[in-house]
């Protein structure tokens, strides 16, 4: 993605096929896959950290890219 932020985020609640997640400053977005990693859908859960990227655009949506391993 041309002009992103990769930052981690925290997963607080899933929708459809969307979660909402908090940034490490508070703010909270809505987070989604893109095609390539759509197979990790089925693992995220409430209260896992995902690294997430994000246009400088726009904070209010991010698209998972990982799952951060503790």
């Amino acid at each position: 993605m041309h002009n992103s932020i990769t930052t981690t985020a925290t997963i607080i609640r899933p929708y459809s096929d969307i979660f909402e997640a908090t940034l490490p400053n508070g703010k909270k977005t809505l987070a989604h896959f893109s095609r390539a990693t759509a197979h990790l859908r089925e693992q995220i859960q409430p209260g896992m950290k995902v690294t997430v990227e994000m246009t400088t655009f726009d904070f209010d949506v991010a698209r998972i890219i990982s799952i951060v391993e503790d």
